[in-house]
């Protein structure tokens, strides 16, 4: 079973244009927010590999404990 990784990219990081075009390329999931975009990668293959090597650095792991509003833990 696949499981999906939903990561955020911040819009002022000056990697953002290359990881929409690695969002386009392997069509995936995104929302575009007011200060950030999330978006979602699989948690396995070849696309998560490249995603991890090229851009872990500039990308975040959504914490699914947390309430993404507030960033306390959620109730």
């Amino acid at each position: 079973m696949t499981v999906l990784r939903h990561y955020y990219i911040l819009n002022q990081d000056p990697a953002l244009k290359a990881v929409f075009e690695f969002i386009k390329h392997h069509k995936l999931h995104y929302e575009i927010h007011a200060n950030r975009t999330r978006f979602i990668v699989p948690d396995e293959g070849t696309v998560l590999t490249e995603f991890l090597l090229r851009f872990s650095l500039h990308c975040e792991l959504v914490d699914p404990s947390l309430d993404v509003l507030t960033g306390h833990p959620r109730a």
